[in-house]
């Protein structure tokens, strides 16, 4: 989450009356790297008002049908619909969404136990049956790669991402257990009350796609310091998913490769959306982060990997 576009008083409290609710103050959200989101108290209750910046309304539509779908059976936000029907309403022809506010914090540094539940609550998910109205594969990455190359923003990056993505995709094994993923659990997108799990949010990339590159990405996400993964922490983040899903041999062979195509794609977009899509000059190097341990993971020999993280 995050403020890309500001909203003004007249303008929160229009989009407030769409819902039947009565602002009494709200105050921006300033956290993630997409949207744009406000916290708004009101009479009735608070809750979170999501501007799509970058998304279709059709998008945003079908986060609302997977939000409905979510939550019966996976901790994850309640969606609040406008007065007049249907899952979302238009803003200066954006796409506006409420969801109710959960009582939660984020850890970047998480625990063992913190994460053993992030894994249990993936697998879950994994579980669900997949909704048709869902993409099938990925939703992000891959598409910005046609606006970094020879764009001479960065020779050598644009180099690197262009030929590192597409060696990876070779290298991919193809038949693996695929299912619904979240495809984007970082630690700020999963809260908690104290120690113990309340939500995973934000489903924006919610797909149909390989189990194993949600893990991949969820240990990326949540499993990492500044530029290496922490073994131990994988590890109990897969012990977590185990604990309800038990991985195939051949998931745990691939799991290695999912970590570092993750990091290589979150590289990817991170470069495109600092130096392309918004340059934010004090986030232009976010993209070498992801680039550093997609290298590191790559250096760790396979026997030690699979020993410390799936044994």
């Amino acid at each position: 989450m995050a403020v890309y576009t500001q909203l003004q008083e007249n303008e929160i409290r229009k989009i407030g009356a769409d819902y039947g609710l009565t602002i009494v103050d709200f105050a921006p959200i300033e956290a993630g790297a997409s949207n744009s989101n406000y916290l708004l108290h009101t009479q009735q209750g608070d809750y979170v008002l999501t501007f799509f910046g970058d998304k279709t309304l059709a998008h945003a539509n079908k986060l609302g049908q997977l939000l409905l779908l979510a939550e019966h059976e996976f901790p994850t936000t309640r969606l609040l619909h406008p007065v007049k029907g249907g899952l979302t309403t238009m803003h200066k022809g954006k796409a506006v969404m409420l969801k109710a506010h959960i009582v939660g914090e984020m850890y970047q540094d998480l625990d063992e136990a913190m994460l053993r539940q992030i894994g249990a609550m993936m697998a879950r998910l994994h579980q669900l049956p997949v909704p048709d109205f869902v993409p099938n594969g990925l939703s992000s990455g891959w598409q910005c790669l046609p606006d970094i190359v020879d764009q001479n923003v960065d020779p050598e990056y644009e180099a690197w991402i262009a030929k590192r993505l597409a060696e990876l995709a070779r290298r991919l094994p193809r038949e693996l257990s695929r299912g619904l993923i979240h495809g984007d659990i970082f630690y700020d997108n999963v809260l908690f009350v104290g120690k113990k799990l309340a939500a995973i949010i934000d489903l924006e990339e919610a797909t149909s796609y390989y189990k194993v590159f949600d893990l991949g990405m969820g240990i990326v996400g949540s499993c990492c310091g500044k530029s290496t993964v922490v073994l131990a922490k994988a590890r109990a983040l897969v012990d977590g998913y185990q604990q309800i899903r038990a991985l195939e041999g051949k998931e745990k062979r691939a799991l290695q490769l999912f970590i570092e195509y993750a990091a290589t794609i979150v590289s990817c977009w991170r470069f495109w959306k600092y130096h392309i899509d918004t340059p934010i000059a004090e986030k232009a190097d976010k993209h070498r982060q992801m680039m550093h341990i997609a290298k590191d993971i790559r250096s760790i020999p396979r026997a030690r990997f699979l020993d410390a993280v799936c044994a």
